[in-house]
């Protein structure tokens, strides 16, 4: 019974000591909660680039029934022009059409909204003059421009950004034009016909610039951009809070002695998350900073992600996992000189997974969509692949951790013939002492039968 006892206890040990050898997350790749990430080359399921031998850029993509809409800039439509850009594509990255607008002028579009009725293409035209100029045109599904609207003044007046509003849309950017300084933070409000609501500059003396928007509680939005006038450096990253009239409720700086610029921004549960960069923390030369603030705008937590690079993060999205994935580029991590870069955070700011996709050269990427469960499709721009300078770069990608799902099936095998080794023992140990006991009652019957 003591050796039945011994074994037991040694396969029941050997068995619990195996579950701290592995890691059964199959989540994605790894990073600590420091801020310190050890990014893997991310599974790519398509790969596609778009453009000809100029410079072609994408700065943003949105879904468009199962395909997306990629849109951006391109200079080898016609030698000496940059157009506007925008591609229909399908789920599995085949172009089924491609528009231009604004041919009497050279344009660019930074963002893109996904509606009822077709898109609203949000971006800038180039005025032989020098002026630059807002620029918005709502297309329906099949491309065709159904209106356009320009606003500016006689200045450098630059969109980057677009929320839709209970009865038309809130557009953000900077302005030269109606500033008394240099730069201001700039929000238009237009209807659902791209009529003008208002529009409305903040700033104070030296660059101000807003670069993203978000609805948040009670019809309210948060902008968030960047400050070189108020705050504790250089540049320091600039939230405002304000109503449907545009109204400020709140502004709030954010940052060190050094640069530090938001460029992202989403509502979260009881506040938004916003990212952008910082030189006045972090391991490297540039790092990725991400904070989270309440209703309030006083700050919950931040934590900066980077190597000893440059690395800057473009945008955020909330995954059906929970936490936000961002993408950016990087030049701490991955294969070339720039790559495309994509990390996920939790909701109290650890970081999960970092991952990267590029080739040799570079590679920028603006925008991340969730497809399905730890797959995305990035956009952007390489010069890696394709025929000119840079093109669009458009590429699916799957960060499951294949390492550890098979360290996950390895240690559920080790477990079961742990099982097994132990009910084998067990099986042996009775059968002995079994045994044992009809040797001991055969000797006995002989011993009464002796006597």
């Amino acid at each position: 019974m003591k050796e039945r006892k011994r074994a037991l206890l040694f396969l029941l040990i050997a068995t619990i000591s195996l579950f701290p050898a592995f890691n059964t997350d199959s989540g994605a790749l790894t990073a600590a909660s420091s801020g310190a990430v050890n990014p893997q080359k991310a599974n790519v399921l398509w790969e596609k680039t778009y453009g000809g031998t100029g410079d072609d850029r994408a700065f943003y993509a949105t879904t468009a029934g199962d395909g997306y809409l990629v849109v951006g800039s391109s200079s080898s439509l016609e030698q000496g022009k940059t157009f506007g850009w925008v591609l229909r594509l399908s789920h599995d990255g085949n172009v089924l059409w491609n528009c231009t607008y604004a041919e009497d002028a050279d344009s660019e579009f930074r963002y893109a909204l996904s509606l009822t009725d077709g898109f609203l293409l949000v971006g800038n035209m180039f005025q032989l003059s020098g002026d630059i100029d807002g620029y918005v045109v709502k297309i329906d599904d099949n491309g065709a421009m159904k209106w356009n609207v320009t606003v500016g003044g006689a200045e450098v007046d630059k969109l980057f950004s677009a929320t839709k509003t209970q009865d038309g849309f809130m557009l953000v950017g900077l302005t030269y034009s109606f500033s008394s300084n240099e730069s201001d933070v700039w929000v238009v409000k237009i209807d659902l016909n791209g009529n003008v609501a208002w529009n409305k500059n903040y700033g104070w003396s030296m660059d101000d610039a807003g670069r993203a928007i978000a609805q948040t509680e009670g019809n309210n939005f948060v902008v968030a951009g960047y400050t070189d006038s108020v705050g504790n450096g250089d540049y320091d990253f600039l939230m405002l809070k304000i109503n449907a009239g545009g109204n400020i409720v709140w502004n709030k700086t954010y940052g060190g002695a050094q640069s530090d610029k938001a460029y992202a921004i989403v509502a979260a549960s009881g506040g938004c998350v916003v990212a952008g960069d910082t030189r006045s923390k972090g391991a490297g030369d540039n790092d990725a900073w991400v904070i989270k603030v309440d209703l309030n705008g006083d700050l919950l937590w931040d934590r900066t992600v980077g190597g000893s690079g440059f690395d800057m993060p473009s945008r955020i999205t909330c995954p059906s996992s929970g936490g936000y994935v961002l993408c950016g580029f990087t030049f701490s991590f991955g294969s070339g000189q720039r790559d495309f870069w994509l990390f996920k955070i939790d909701d109290l700011g650890s970081i999960q997974w970092s991952s990267t996709v590029g080739r040799s050269e570079y590679e920028e990427a603006y925008v991340v969509l969730e497809t399905a469960e730890n797959e995305f499709v990035m956009a952007g721009w390489t010069n890696s692949l394709g025929m000119g300078h840079y093109d669009y770069y458009v590429v699916k990608i799957d960060v499951t951790n294949r390492d550890n799902i098979l360290l996950t099936f390895l240690f559920f095998a080790l477990v079961l013939v742990a099982v097994a080794s132990v009910l084998a023992v067990s099986f042996f140990l009775i059968r002995r002492q079994v045994n044992r006991r009809i040797s001991k009652l055969n000797a006995d019957t002989i011993l009464m039968r002796s006597v």
